[in-house]
């Protein structure tokens, strides 16, 4: 309980991150701090630890940990990319981006039975790949992974977390594509219009949802990429994995629709105050 709440804890400070922080070499170096204080944090307890039950391993490994560990990833590649971003013409930057999202692209087409397994939520090799007694059944074909450590890793949770980061990057990468192409040099200064979205990106993810839920745009009858996509432009905002952060606010100990209470009551102290 206390692991996943410190989790919980961390997502708000990264939300807070990433409203706040417009320059993106700060935000990753930021990000980074945090996460890696809290996985050195998780690692302390962990290593000698013995869970209660299997169920109590995988729940750590495929969902306490992947937070800070798939922010980790997401944020250090994102760094890399950023800096090594070439000055040159767009032409250049364009084949840029093109190879670091076809890079993104074999990694789906090699792992894609493990990426099914995910996306379609099954369980039955849960034991396999979230639990640190089958770790040393993997087989290793990349000398890096000799370097990982047994009492800390499982065998597939660092995959996991590369999942879940790349589905980010090629978001953003989209995003960088498409102000190339809109002769914008992208920048975190350059919006579509003047409004931003300063609250967190749950809250964010929250609205899409309460929006979609009760059917406020086109009847219901829309997907909720679309909505969010329109919302992502008038609201100059990088929604990132929508569906995993939903996912997130699903699995909180606490309120889950955090934000709607917040609306709710700003909107009856406002209406409380005009009627004063």
């Amino acid at each position: 309980m206390e692991r996943a709440l410190l989790s919980e804890k961390l997502l708000e400070e990264l939300n807070v991150i990433e409203a706040t922080v417009s320059e993106v070499i700060k935000k990753c170096d930021l990000s980074i701090s945090k996460c890696r204080d809290l996985i050195y944090r998780f690692k302390k307890q962990i290593s000698n630890f013995t869970f209660k039950s299997v169920d109590a391993e995988i729940q750590f490994f495929k969902f306490t940990k992947q937070l800070p560990l798939s922010n980790l990833v997401y944020y250090s590649e994102l760094r890399s990319f950023e800096i090594q971003f070439p000055l040159g013409n767009q032409e250049v930057q364009k084949k840029y981006i093109q190879k670091k999202m076809d890079k993104i692209n074999r990694f789906f087409r090699y792992n894609l039975d493990f990426v099914q397994y995910i996306e379609q939520d099954k369980k039955h090799l849960d034991e396999s790949y979230f639990t640190r007694a089958y770790f040393k059944d993997v087989n290793i074909t990349y000398s890096r992974h000799y370097y990982r450590d047994k009492d800390f890793c499982t065998s597939h949770d660092l995959l996991l977390a590369k999942l879940s980061a790349n589905k980010r990057l090629i978001a953003y990468l989209k995003k960088r594509f498409s102000k190339i192409n809109e002769n914008c040099i992208p920048c975190d200064d350059c919006s579509e219009s003047n409004l931003k979205w300063t609250f967190s990106n749950t809250a964010y993810v929250e609205l899409l949802y309460a929006l979609s839920s009760v059917g406020a745009i086109n009847d219901g009858k829309v997907e909720i990429s679309l909505i969010d996509k329109v919302l992502r432009k008038a609201f100059n905002h990088d929604s990132g994995d929508i569906y995993k952060i939903y996912s997130e606010i699903r699995r909180r100990k606490k309120s889950r629709a955090k934000f709607m209470e917040d609306l709710t009551r700003g909107l009856e102290d406002r209406m409380d105050s005009a009627d004063a």
